[in-house]
């Protein structure tokens, strides 16, 4: 079964930061964070008190092939 890369909602910038190009609903060891299109998130900034790029930053990329 294929998995879901949840960046797929956003683009990721060359500073680091990503934007979300999808409406998303993460659900997050700390609790649920739901996400807007346009919303820009920042490396170090935290949105609903998560550090929310380094977490895009730390997840698995999906295998296409699967």
């Amino acid at each position: 079964m294929a998995t879901h890369d949840v960046r797929d909602a956003f683009w990721r910038n060359e500073d680091g930061s990503w934007i979300c190009i999808d409406p998303i609903t993460i659900e997050h060891p700390k609790g649920r964070v739901q996400v807007s299109p346009g919303t820009t998130i920042k490396p170090g900034v935290p949105f609903m008190a998560v550090d929310l790029a380094s977490w895009l930053d730390q997840q698995p990329v999906s295998d296409p092939n699967l």
